[in-house]
């Protein structure tokens, strides 16, 4: 029973699919049979039609395969289609012309004396011809159809490439506001954290880096913000170190050890990369045990660029964020370097929550500079 189904769905598929084929040809041998009947008044059997019209169908379709291997390589075109052409009517007169007299000594389907071979001949060549006619205008037909599919097909791609760019781009605006919540004027406000360093050094030092720490890290979103382009990764592992820092005085004792190949100086990436690490690290860590120590690994090797990180998750878990900094991440990474960018995430079997990330170095900018010899800080 489910294979008597499944074969009528089959069926039904298969006449949804070639629907247009079959009317175009159930219309077509109606008209031909009507017309011949009028002009002539004989009307042939139902096999001579079946079996003639089979053999016709299969040049209509057979034609324009062949025509298309042979104009798959443009050079051979010019002698590999007449080729094609005598090939085929060849084949085609052949078949006919055995089939008639078949069906002629054999069976009752083709009654009567065949014409003398001449006439014949011409008749074959004559019908050969007219369906090779309608099977080339078949042929370039598909033609037009499929480069129109294709275009569509490019344009749709354009398209969807330029509403994800958008969303990046947007997704990129909603990184950077993150971490520069607002917008202030920079000389006012760089003016404004020197005057409280300066009024602060003389009373609380270790209060008044904070100043420096704010200062530098916001000159750096500000740059950011107006740099559609990448960042060097030595700058960005600069503000990490100043965002550890603030955390380290106002949170106290918190355990972080970041560490940067000494290779890092000449690369450059997209930015806010590291720092939503950090950031997501800060909301969602706990990082106040020493046994438990959080890690941050950035290094170069087997022409990757590594991105690793490690911590130990917090037992509540806060509901800023939502995860939305790691899948802006990995939206970015996506869309910045494609297949050249691969970011995994999740709960390992300590329990702790890591990161990797691995970039091609190919699809990294690059700019020349002195190399630094690898540095690890420990908070």
């Amino acid at each position: 029973m489910n294979r008597l189904k499944w074969s009528n769905t089959m069926l039904r598929n298969w006449l949804h699919t070639y629907r247009i084929h079959i009317i175009a040809w159930a219309v077509f041998i109606i008209w031909e049979t009507l017309i011949i009947l009028y002009f002539t008044g004989i009307l042939g059997t139902f096999g001579n039609y079946a079996i003639h019209y089979m053999i016709n169908m299969t040049l209509f379709y057979t034609y324009p395969l062949l025509i298309e291997k042979a104009t798959a390589f443009p050079k051979g075109a010019v002698w590999k289609v007449p080729l094609v052409v005598i090939f085929t009517i060849s084949i085609y007169l052949g078949v006919v012309t055995g089939v008639d007299i078949l069906l002629n000594t054999y069976t009752n389907i083709l009654p009567g004396e065949l014409p003398n071979f001449r006439i014949r001949i011409s008749r074959v060549l004559y019908r050969g011809s007219f369906f090779l006619l309608f099977s080339t205008g078949y042929y370039f037909l598909k033609q037009f159809i499929s480069e129109r599919t294709e275009k569509s097909r490019i344009e749709k791609q354009r398209f969807q490439m330029l509403i994800e760019k958008e969303k990046m781009d947007k997704e990129l605006a909603m990184s950077k506001n993150a971490f520069m919540k607002a917008q202030i004027n920079p000389h006012l406000l760089f003016n404004t954290f020197e005057f409280v360093h300066q009024k602060l050094s003389a009373y609380a030092p270790e209060d008044a880096k904070v100043m420096l720490y704010l200062s530098d890290m916001m000159r750096f979103a500000a740059n950011t913000q107006h740099n559609e382009g990448d960042v060097r990764l030595s700058d960005e592992i600069s503000q990490c170190e100043n965002l550890i820092c603030l955390h380290r005085i106002t949170q106290g004792a918190i355990y972080i050890e970041f560490a940067s190949g000494p290779d890092l100086d000449e690369i450059k990436l997209i930015p806010l990369v590291l720092l939503t690490i950090l950031e997501n690290m800060f909301k969602h860590g706990n990082l106040n045990e020493i046994e438990n120590k959080a890690t941050i690994d950035v290094y170069t090797f087997d022409g990757k660029l590594h991105i690793e990180s490690r911590n130990l998750p917090r037992s509540i878990k806060s509901k800023v964020g939502f995860g939305s900094g790691m899948d802006n991440i990995s939206n970015r990474l996506k869309y910045a370097y494609h297949q050249n960018a691969e970011m995994t995430a999740g709960i390992d079997e300590e329990g702790f929550y890591t990161l990797n990330i691995s970039i091609s170095l190919d699809a990294l900018t690059t700019e020349a500079k002195g190399k630094k010899s690898e540095q690890v800080i420990s908070f």
